[in-house]
């Protein structure tokens, strides 16, 4: 399973980047369509305007030439360059290159305007300007400014949208890297505090045993307790990362368990505090993993521990059914409460509201309701100094 979950997560991944390839290539594609279009609108309408130049200057009654050359022809915000009937440059515009007055051109400012014509003829052809059947001269024309920064555009775009994705996802990697890295150190510090209590117990043990040899049989039932309680956390850690077998349990038969664990270790005096358990009668096995089931009713039963923080108080859990398909188990305490600015971060690994959490109960709960039972796993109400209250939801016909 977990395989098949890696090897979909990559295909995923790969869709994901040839879709976005597909869509800048389109968007590229499409722009310089536009582009295109509004060219060839603009050259269209710059031979109109050529062409009623030319009708004015060849007409009978035609007063004033210099006013359409200067505001039909010179107007256009294209960099063009004047020819006359030889091809020597007359006049230009738009290009960066003085106007010169004086005639003949110096040479080396004849040889870049000629550049610039042979530039301006591969991208339009040159446009003949005709008097009474004689050809005067040609215009010569590039593409405008507006139209050289539209090409650009989607380049520039596409560019900038590249370098944010990077910097997301150099910024994402380093988050999922730190978040790793302090999963590692959390689940050994977790290992390393599961094992603490029964590996103590049994180190107790054999002290008392060397001290009072004739006295065995008495501690061998409670030598066997921690013996499984070893074997409980050795499972537990075996099945994360592994397809878990789910098998039908009693779920009143795993909280009873649990919480027999607990009352051995609850505060006495002050901070007194009292479990109680309201399971509905005869509700059906659920198809559980009993190890890790109870791993995460340990967690959240831990969790409402530490929300007491030392003055006493209750825990009550609930069981019952949820509808006509699924079950709820509510772990429900009277302590400190979870501060509103805290709830969306609580199922995140590495988030603790204790000085020394390594945040990782809750997030662990979450995958194994989740991703092992298909179940949900929230946090139903909650009120500063009032308590909190955490919901499972399992469903009946999950086996």
């Amino acid at each position: 399973m977990a395989r098949n979950i890696y090897h979909f997560k990559g295909n995923f991944k790969s869709f994901l980047f040839v879709l976005a390839i597909l869509l800048v290539i389109g968007f590229l594609y499409y722009t310089q369509l536009l582009v295109s279009d509004l060219q060839e609108q603009s050259r269209d309408f710059l031979k109109f305007r050529i062409k009623i130049f030319e009708e004015n200057i060849n007409a009978e009654d035609s007063q004033d030439l210099s006013f359409f050359f200067n505001e039909v022809i010179q107007t256009a915000d294209y960099p063009s360059i004047y020819t006359d009937a030889e091809g020597e440059p007359a006049f230009w515009r738009n290009i960066d290159i003085p106007q010169q007055n004086t005639r003949p051109l110096p040479e080396e400012i004849e040889l870049e305007l000629k550049e610039k014509i042979r530039e301006f003829d591969q991208m339009n052809e040159p446009i003949p300007i005709s008097y009474q059947g004689s050809v005067l001269g040609f215009y010569h024309y590039g593409q405008s400014q507006i139209i050289q920064q539209l090409k650009w555009l989607p380049y520039i775009e596409v560019a900038v949208v590249a370098l944010f994705i990077l910097i997301g996802y150099a910024g994402f990697s380093s988050i999922k890297k730190s978040e790793e890295r302090l999963i590692w150190v959390g689940m050994a510090k977790e290992t390393a505090h599961q094992l603490g209590t029964p590996l103590s117990s049994l180190i107790g043990w054999f002290e008392y045993m060397k001290s009072s040899p004739n006295k065995t049989a008495e501690v061998l039932p409670d030598i066997g307790k921690d013996l499984d309680r070893l074997q409980t956390v050795a499972n537990r850690f075996s099945k994360i990362g592994s397809v878990p077998d789910l098998k039908k349990e009693e779920i009143d038969s795993i909280i009873s368990e649990v919480l027999d664990y607990f009352s051995r270790r609850l505060p006495q005096g002050e901070g007194k505090v009292q479990i109680s358990k309201h399971v509905q009668p005869e509700l059906p096995p659920l198809m559980l993993n009993r190890d890790l089931f109870s791993w995460v009713m340990e967690n959240l039963i831990k969790n409402a521990l530490d929300a007491l923080e030392g003055n006493g108080g209750y825990i009550n859990i609930f069981a019952d059914y949820l509808g006509e398909k699924q079950i709820y188990v509510d772990i429900q305490d009277s302590g400190r409460g979870i501060q509103s600015r805290e709830r969306k971060n609580i199922f995140k690994p590495g988030f603790s509201t204790k000085k020394r959490g390594w945040g990782l109960g809750l997030s662990l709960a979450k995958r194994i309701i989740e991703d092992y039972h298909g179940g949900n796993i929230e946090l139903k109400e909650t009120q500063a100094g009032m308590g909190s209250t955490f919901r499972i939801i399992l469903k009946i016909n999950n086996a």
